[in-house]
């Protein structure tokens, strides 16, 4: 039996629908993911959902012409892949420095109510740091180990902040 150039190209068709069809069904899954639980919108979802469409049909296209060849074909998958990728980062990163501004509006709050809470204190220095707001978290504890002037987690927490030493890559929010 003898293997012709029309084989070939509907094995090469199979092999890319197989890449394609998952990469998509993956990207799909992460949009109804996030739009549960309710780091998307709606509209972002649908907008996702409109862009994820057009693409699979451009690869589709591509691959029922047999334009573009395999190598074209990963390369639109790897850079629609790297720009999800890229977008989820970001988004959260911005979910990541909310949260912590809402947790500095909870420590806020707990001392309003106790004014000599060093836990509070303590906390809300310790997420000032994060944020890399020196000034802030060298004040809050400051306060907090002169309400406790034990406590050595304080200690070295106020030693980062006067020496205006960021946490660790992984760590931060730039």
């Amino acid at each position: 039996m003898m293997i012709t150039p029309e084989v070939v190209g509907i094995f090469e068709r199979l092999f890319k629908a197989a890449i394609l069809v998952p990469t998509m069904g993956l990207i799909a899954w992460w949009l109804f993911t996030n739009w549960l639980d309710r780091t998307l919108s709606l509209q972002e979802a649908l907008v996702g959902y409109a862009l994820l469409a057009v693409a699979f049909f451009i690869g589709v296209g591509l691959i029922v012409r047999g334009g573009w060849g395999f190598l074209g074909l990963l390369a639109f998958l790897y850079l629609a892949l790297l720009a999800l990728a890229c977008w989820e980062y970001t988004d959260w990163r911005r979910r990541e420095r909310e949260r912590l501004l809402h947790q500095v509006e909870g420590y806020r709050e707990a001392i309003e109510r106790d004014p000599e809470n060093a836990a509070a204190y303590s906390f809300l220095g310790e997420t000032y740091l994060h944020l890399q707001d020196f000034e802030s978290a060298s004040t809050a504890l400051t306060k907090a180990l002169e309400l406790d002037p034990t406590s050595k987690r304080d200690h070295k927490l106020l030693r980062r902040a006067r020496e205006r030493r960021p946490w660790p890559k992984w760590r931060r929010l730039d």
